[in-house]
């Protein structure tokens, strides 16, 4: 089944286009990730198909639907957490939070059953030993994996991640790449990432789409990743290079490889 189709769309702020002309079909249980420099237009196109911003011309379909009446579908989780940290909530509250929100429960009134689910969801991102500690004490690789829970407390068949990696240290980058591997894998779930750092994502990746206001190259991640395609949005400096099997793109900041053998 098709989860997302996007056919001429143009998304709009006051008026003027943001994302212009994109094209592009992922199907369920596929990955994308999402590149480009900052101003791209990456967040923007994830807001849109949240439905979190609805000024848009074209066809933008999650399952078969316009964004907004497929938003219990989707799970969303932004670049920055919107958690006041000053209140004391715990690992184990911030997961339940993503359970709760459509049934008008407050943190401290959660039901048992949200409760048994938090922690089966928590456990299946590395966790459930930091159920009780509070989230403000946690590391950042940490609090990212909780923030994935969280998500995943609605069984969404659609999963958005605004730059998951971002801020995190080389180990932390590592723990959460696999926790989106194993979503991939055990869950079916289809994604969406965006990412300025590619290296930790490839293998959970089937597509790859390169966004710079509009669409500059959208395919298999061996077919997007070529010199002329990365030059064409990073400048001349940039460029891909292969050793030893793998594709080495270098973009100013960015390291990007991938093993050699052909995409999924």
């Amino acid at each position: 089944m098709t989860a997302l189709r996007a056919e001429n769309l143009t998304i709009l702020y006051d008026g003027k286009p943001a994302v212009e002309g994109v094209d592009f079909t992922i199907d369920e249980g596929e990955t994308l990730l999402l590149l480009g420099p900052n101003g791209a237009g990456k967040t923007t196109l994830l807001r849109t198909i949240a439905c979190f911003h609805r000024e848009y011309r074209g066809r933008l379909e999650v399952f078969g639907r316009e964004p907004c009446g497929a938003r219990e579908l989707i799970g969303y989780v932004p670049q920055s957490s919107n958690l006041n940290e000053r209140v004391p909530l715990t690992a184990l509250e911030v997961v339940a939070m993503g359970g709760v929100y459509r049934r008008g429960f407050v943190h401290f009134k959660l039901p048992p059953e949200i409760l048994d689910k938090a922690r089966e969801v928590l456990s299946f991102v590395g966790l459930e030993q930091v159920a009780d500690r509070l989230f403000r004490e946690l590391s950042g690789g940490q609090k990212q994996r909780v923030l994935l829970a969280r998500a995943l407390m609605s069984d969404p068949r659609l999963l958005l991640l605004d730059e998951p990696l971002s801020a995190l240290d080389p180990s932390a980058r590592v723990e959460v790449a696999n926790v989106l591997d194993k979503i991939k894998r055990e869950r079916g779930i289809t994604m969406v990432i965006t990412t300025h750092d590619i290296n930790p994502l490839l293998e959970v990746g089937d597509k790859v789409m390169l966004l710079n206001r509009k669409l500059i190259a959208f395919g298999r991640p061996e077919e997007v990743l070529q010199d002329r395609v990365i030059k064409s949005v990073y400048g001349p400096l940039a460029r891909v290079i292969p050793v030893e099997g793998k594709l080495f793109c270098i973009t100013g900041d960015t390291h990007i490889h991938r093993h050699g053998g052909g995409g999924r």
